[in-house]
């Protein structure tokens, strides 16, 4: 599915594939320092962890979905 999009999308969708995978990674990293976080015993400090998690993976997913529309797949 990657490889058709970006064979297929323009250069705009490339762009939001690229950002949607920084903020997958930004989302999966903040993840885990939410989980140390919370594993080392300060789960109050924990709330800005998860909703950046939540914010990058909601917005990441719009923009691959955005993405897939803009290309000509099928």
């Amino acid at each position: 599915m990657w490889r058709q999009l970006l064979q297929y999308t323009d250069t705009a969708g490339r762009a939001m594939l690229g950002f949607g995978a920084v903020l997958l990674v930004v989302a999966v990293v903040s993840f885990v320092v939410g989980v140390a976080q919370a594993v080392s015993g300060h789960a109050a400090a924990t709330l800005p962890y998860w909703l950046t998690t939540m914010g990058c993976a909601v917005v990441a997913g719009i923009l691959v979905y955005l993405a897939s529309r803009r290309g000509k797949l099928g």
